[in-house]
């Protein structure tokens, strides 16, 4: 008799035990219906998007425009996005997320569908900043829209699944866009390549990014067809209140000195991995490795450490994040600068540390736009969001050229340029680091609802 109760006993506890895996599984993987067409169709526009900028960036297209004129194509669209992220995001707490959502993804779609007729640089340019606007009001919207669906808390697993979706797209729209080219004009050495077959494949390209973009922009009418994101009482706010509320807002003046430097650092990660990506062909196996490892790590990183900020707090997942990203970087730097083309053995060799270094990445951003979420009011969500969006612009852009100028300063003063990169690095990560010890404790008070 007695074996029958304990044998009855550890059958009992064993089917408790996999109940709760079951409901573990089940939360960890609830996500409000809503916001499952607004990841895909981030991701969807994401990857049209960089699939657009690889062929833009393909050396053999364009080539009636020297270097400077296509440099000025891709500073364009990034300004034009920094400029008017802040306005989407106020009109889309004034009229609604979804019409700014839905204005995004269309000027968006056009841009990429007139990139495959426009090729004078002029015409280049307009088509651009209609990019970049594009962007912008996507932007905007979408993370007003998270915002809004997110309970306080899940808020960190939801901001991390939607920093995963646009990486993923970034990492898949630019890796096929390169992959792409590659197959078609890998085998053509530099004085051969067919000009005009680069040209009609880039044509094609861009009327396949076209049609992704559009497709995404059905997807999300017919889905959130009769979904509300916004408040009556948001409506009623003039725009001049809520542009005062930008200025006026503390917690954001709090958070600057916190986000800049890292959203500087993830620039000079996305720069790296471009740089390598450029020297990558179809037999560099162990290159291929490191870049899947670069995008993958952070991919994973994001939404695993949005769940556990939920669970912990923000607070250590900030400093994680610094941390991580200075010791990535640095790791990248250094790795790439021992490596060269063909032989990218030293960045094989790191790529375990890559690994650990790329998830604690994924760590800073939900934790930072679930903070920002946290303190901002529900009626100016898209406003906050906005004011991100600008940060996040401004972070990208100087990003690079900061990077550029610690590499001629350390050749200068004759340590070297890697070494001259490493040190920023640390002086951005240590920057950010007094930030968040300067953000008064009421601020990183873990909501508890």
């Amino acid at each position: 008799m007695q074996p029958l109760l304990v044998r009855m006993k550890g059958e009992i506890a064993i089917s408790e035990d996999k109940v709760q895996k079951r409901s573990l599984l089940r939360d960890l993987t609830s996500i409000p219906k809503p916001l499952i067409p607004v990841y895909i169709t981030t991701f969807l526009m994401r990857a049209s998007f960089y699939l657009s900028l690889s062929v833009l960036n393909y050396p053999y297209y364009l080539t009636h425009l020297d270097q400077w004129h296509k440099s000025l194509i891709f500073i364009v669209y990034p300004l034009a996005e920094l400029l008017t992220v802040m306005f989407f995001g106020i009109l889309s707490d004034k009229v609604g997320r979804k019409i700014i959502f839905y204005v995004g993804l269309g000027l968006t779609g056009f841009a990429v569908f007139l990139f495959a007729f426009f090729h004078s640089f002029v015409s280049l340019i307009f088509v651009s900043i209609l990019f970049g606007i594009g962007a912008a009001a996507q932007v905007a919207s979408t993370l007003a829209m998270v915002a809004d669906l997110s309970p306080d808390d899940k808020r960190g697993r939801f901001m991390g699944f939607y920093d995963a979706m646009t990486l993923l797209g970034l990492g898949l729209g630019f890796g096929l866009g390169f992959l792409v080219m590659e197959i078609f004009f890998g085998k053509y050495d530099q004085n051969s390549v067919p000009l005009d077959r680069v040209s009609q494949v880039a044509f094609w390209m861009f009327i396949i990014g076209a049609f992704i973009t559009l497709l995404s922009l059905i997807i999300a009418i017919l889905v959130l067809k009769g979904t509300i994101f916004r408040s009556v009482e948001a409506q009623r706010i003039p725009l001049r209140e809520r542009v005062k509320f930008i200025i006026k807002d503390k917690a954001l003046k709090y958070l600057l000195p916190v986000w800049v430097p890292i959203i500087c650092l993830y620039a000079i990660v996305l720069t790296n991995a471009e740089d390598l990506a450029h020297q990558l062909n179809l037999h560099d196996i162990k290159l291929l490795l490191v870049l899947a490892i670069i995008f993958g790590s952070i991919l994973i990183g994001f939404p695993l450490n949005g769940i556990l900020s939920d669970k912990i707090g923000r607070k250590p997942f900030l400093y994680f994040g610094m941390f991580s990203f200075a010791a990535f970087v640095s790791l990248l730097a250094f790795g790439a600068n021992k490596s060269s083309p063909g032989n990218y053995n030293m960045l094989f060799y790191l790529s375990p540390a890559l690994l650990i270094f790329g998830i604690g990445c994924g760590a800073f951003p939900p934790a930072a736009l679930a903070l920002l979420s946290e303190l901002s009011p529900k009626e100016n969500y898209g406003t906050s969001m906005g004011a991100y969006s600008v940060v996040y612009g401004t972070g990208m852009i100087i990003g690079p050229l900061l990077a550029s100028l610690s590499r001629t300063i350390g050749v200068k003063i004759k340590i070297g340029d890697i070494w001259g990169l490493i040190i920023l690095v640390w002086i951005l990560c240590v920057i950010s680091i007094i930030g968040t010890l300067l953000l008064p404790k009421t601020l990183l008070v873990k909501v508890k609802k």
